[in-house]
């Protein structure tokens, strides 16, 4: 095969894999290490081998900063993020509604992205679930008397004063923020 054909070649699954975050299928491709054949029918460009693996995380509506407001679950749209900004696991995101994280560097508009655990430790931020309501804030817990505090993170504490819980689910915890200028 000529140089300019395997080249070819590869932009073309190089512009495919960009676009749909997977590669083209075919049933046979193997080419002196510029293109392997995985045995799945699918091809990997060395380029693409490079390049930190993509995954799609689902924005799944908004969060309140501020009071609690109803779970409500509601698919918006995907967003592609690079491996080495989400790790590993399983992610979502939210929009962040209310002001009581700005101490935090989340404001209102911002994608918060959550990796989904029912576990976090004291200082976390997290999506945490109670009485029915959901909401972002700074896990905190009175071990003396057996409650959870959830802490807003902005600087005008009697507006935004702690909520204090006896129980909570935890819906994941925030592992990083994007916010628009």
């Amino acid at each position: 095969m000529k140089d300019s054909r395997k080249t070819t070649i590869a932009e073309y699954i190089n512009r495919f894999y960009y676009e749909h975050d997977k590669v083209p299928s075919v049933r046979e491709m193997k080419e002196d290490g510029e293109l392997t054949y995985n045995g799945y029918r699918s091809v990997r460009t060395k380029e693409m081998s490079a390049v930190s693996p993509i995954h799609a995380v689902s924005v799944l509506g908004c969060v309140a900063c501020g009071p609690g407001q109803e779970e409500e679950e509601q698919f918006l749209e995907t967003i592609r993020m690079p491996e080495t900004l989400v790790e590993r696991g399983d992610y979502f995101a939210l929009i962040a509604k209310g002001e009581s994280m700005i101490g935090a560097g989340i404001f209102p508009g911002d994608y918060v992205f959550v990796k989904r655990q029912q576990t976090a430790s004291e200082g976390d931020l997290v999506i945490a679930l109670f009485d029915g309501k959901n909401n972002l804030k700074k896990l905190g817990l009175d071990k003396k008397h057996k409650k959870y505090i959830l802490h807003s993170c902005n600087p005008d504490i009697e507006a935004y004063p702690d909520i204090v819980v006896d129980e909570l689910l935890i819906q994941g915890v925030v592992k990083g923020a994007y916010h628009r200028y």
